[in-house]
């Protein structure tokens, strides 16, 4: 009788183990799901929080300004940014300007909204801002840091700079 009561014991211990270790893996599979939405979550809020501060503009004492600076795209997926003209002169009305827009780095292309790379920018008076949406391609199998380079053309006025670039990570 003994040996059938230390089997039966035995048993219900093995038992009991069983489910414990069952319930503890459970509850480690829910906890790690919980973690990883949440910092899927916290990474998707701060992106947006820094999309929407650098669709905000740039500095005021530049005539170009491209926002946000840094795009980061997945490969073979697109994105893009903003490229912000705006006349800073007193009493000059800026006429005739074109961008153009070149990739540095293979793998990714530079376009404005309507696929070309060359973009007649409007009449600017003093004050003036004229804003240029850029489409960024990155080819599969492309990762690495690269570059969108804007050039405005037909600017006279050599106190500001006529080139601005983004930096494309692709990941």
């Amino acid at each position: 009788m003994n040996k059938r009561g230390a089997l039966e014991l035995s048993m219900n211990t093995i038992i009991i183990i069983v489910i414990g270790v069952v319930l503890l893996s459970l509850g480690l599979i829910f906890v790690r799901g919980i973690f990883s939405q949440t910092t899927d979550l916290s990474d998707k809020v701060f992106a947006d929080a820094n999309k929407q501060l650098d669709d905000l503009g740039g500095s005021v004492s530049s005539a170009l300004v491209v926002s946000p600076e840094t795009v980061r795209i997945d490969s073979g997926k697109t994105s893009g940014f903003v490229v912000q003209v705006t006349n800073l002169e007193e009493g000059q009305t800026y006429s005739g300007l074109t961008g153009t827009l070149q990739a540095l780095g293979q793998g990714i292309t530079c376009t404005f909204t309507d696929g070309a790379s060359q973009k007649v920018i409007r009449t600017l008076i003093p004050g003036a801002e004229d804003r240029l949406q850029v489409l960024v391609k990155s080819q599969k199998g492309s990762l690495g840091t690269k570059t969108c380079k804007f050039t405005l053309n037909g600017l006279t006025n050599t106190v500001f700079d006529n080139e601005v670039e983004a930096i494309v990570v692709v990941s």
